[in-house]
């Protein structure tokens, strides 16, 4: 699913736009701890869209060492400007959409967007 698509199904805005917008983002996942998405081991070597309320620099560490295209920001959200810099210099996708977590994910998922192919170490 295109990141434009992904954008007009869940009413969400581009507010990082430097990156890789042709991506075909194909799994999704969804956490509020960093933590657990670090926790976590890629099976497929497919593009993941990550959806959190973690506006803070963190979430951008965590995309940049998973290789995440696009981090979506939910509850509407605002996200730093040290965090949007962050992004931008490493080319990683912000948008941000005011439904709750579970609204965007079920929005996402109901569009066909698939649940991480990842598992639990």
């Amino acid at each position: 699913m295109k990141i434009d698509k992904i954008c007009e199904i869940t009413a969400a805005e581009i507010i990082q736009p430097i990156g890789r917008k042709d991506v075909d983002i194909r799994y999704a996942f969804a956490a509020d701890l960093m933590s657990d998405t670090l926790f976590i081991i890629m099976r497929d070597d497919e593009p993941l869209l990550l959806i959190t309320g973690v506006t803070n620099t963190s979430v951008v560490r965590t995309a940049i060492i998973l290789d995440i295209p696009a981090i979506m920001i939910v509850r509407g959200k605002q996200v730093p400007e040290q965090t949007i810099e962050l992004a931008k210099e490493n080319e990683i996708l912000v948008l941000r959409s005011s439904n709750i977590m579970f609204v965007t994910c079920g929005l996402l998922y109901q569009a066909g967007l698939e649940g991480s192919p990842w598992k639990i170490r």
